[in-house]
């Protein structure tokens, strides 16, 4: 007697993995996507905080980067810009929303390409009494991300 599989045993062996593989590959790359977006997320909330030290201390905006009390990851683009890995800082980039007791815009991430999407504190909304960040997309998938981590708006930063 032979051992062996056959073509058929190792056929249905091939269909089952990459059954299973069309199931896991999105979610894992969906999870990918949410812990980028929570890196941005917290360079948001420290940016903003390194805005309103500037602005309590010498009672005006902060014209660059660079006059912040904060590290930033990644290249310079210019005095209100930085680029990371995977997204692109601006400052004063939230005209619409001010730092509170600034009356400095605040910054927004903005998700380099594929998906685009933007992070920013809106300041003036509240869930339950908690302030949030704000995410608004270009396409159903970035709409997408940024309504998986409950952040997702219509308005414009």
């Amino acid at each position: 007697m032979k051992k062996g599989f056959t073509l058929v045993e190792m056929l249905i062996v091939v269909i089952i993995i990459g059954i299973l593989s069309s199931i896991a590959l999105p979610n894992y790359m969906r999870s990918i996507e949410k812990s980028r977006a929570t890196e941005a997320m917290n360079m948001v909330k420290a940016i903003n905080d390194a805005i309103y030290a500037y602005a309590a201390e010498r009672a005006s905006c902060p014209p660059a980067f660079s006059k912040l009390l904060v590290e930033l990851p990644g290249t310079k683009i210019s005095d209100t810009e930085v680029q990371s890995k995977y997204f692109r800082y601006k400052l004063k980039g939230a005209t619409h929303a001010q730092v509170p007791g600034t009356g400095c815009p605040g910054v927004v991430a903005e998700r380099l390409g594929g998906d685009v999407y933007r992070i920013w504190n809106p300041y003036g909304s509240a869930v339950n009494g908690k302030r949030t960040l704000a995410c608004n997309g270009d396409n159903n998938a970035a709409i997408g991300i940024c309504k998986s981590m409950n952040i997702y708006t219509t308005s414009q930063p």
